[in-house]
């Protein structure tokens, strides 16, 4: 890199991508090892609000479905714990790379994206978590009421797992936005214009991240919608002060 200016070839963007993916790698691997040590109480902490779903229901159980379950849920378990544990080190990578992009920021303001940044990914987990898990599943397992039904501890685990995870990148909306509008791609007033647009994909996106059911889709819409406003909020903010 030229100390001059930040410009950078092509090739050295290429090595930069390079190094960072192989840092966050790294600390993934890391978190993940030390993670499958602590697998069983991790899995008993994501397991917690179904238990007290599956324990009003009569006929209920939560079993393994092959020999092999108990061992992959541990993995996928360790695996996700990993990449958790690692997001202020990937997001810390993740904005070292593309800071290039959008020209000079100073530290202040580099770890006050990298702090937002986890802060929302760790709301978006929480919602996850506290809210549209156990609302989704106390709806759907309602409709076993009186029957006898199998739950398989993979499927749920897998359920929680991957709605974190997704849902916790969608609330990087905002610091998406922000860099959106850095490179001069979106303003206030383009994100307002398609406001009636991003509230037919919110819903539609949230179909796909949820359960199949209304219940758990209107309640991520809703979040999503929210954020939606706040992205113009934050766009607008970002304009005034520049």
């Amino acid at each position: 890199m030229s100390k001059k200016n930040n410009y950078m070839t092509f090739w050295e963007h290429l090595d930069e991508l390079r190094k960072r993916i192989i840092y966050s790698l790294l600390s993934i691997f890391t978190f993940s090892l030390t993670a499958y040590f602590w697998s069983e109480n991790i899995k008993f902490f994501l397991m917690s609000p179904v238990l007290e779903i599956v324990a009003k229901i009569e006929n209920s159980t939560l079993a393994y479905l092959s020999p092999q379950a108990p061992f992959m849920l541990y993995l996928s378990i360790s695996l996700f714990s990993g990449i958790f544990l690692s997001l202020p080190a990937i997001m810390y990578n993740f904005l070292k790379f593309i800071k290039p992009a959008v020209g000079k920021v100073s530290l202040t303001r580099f770890f006050s994206i990298l702090v937002s940044s986890i802060v929302f990914f760790l709301l978006g987990i929480l919602f996850t978590y506290s809210t549209l898990i156990p609302l989704s599943l106390d709806f759907l397992i309602s409709f076993a009421e009186g029957e006898e039904i199998i739950l398989s501890i993979n499927s749920i685990i897998s359920l929680i797992l991957w709605s974190c995870f997704c849902i916790g990148l969608v609330f990087q909306m905002p610091i998406i936005a922000f860099f959106l509008s850095s490179i001069g791609l979106v303003t206030s007033k383009s994100l307002s214009k398609s406001r009636r647009y991003a509230f037919l994909v919110s819903f539609v996106l949230a179909a796909f991240i949820t359960p199949p059911d209304v219940i758990s889709q209107i309640i991520l819409a809703l979040p999503i919608v929210v954020l939606y406003e706040l992205c113009i909020v934050v766009v607008k903010v970002k304009s005034r002060n520049e």
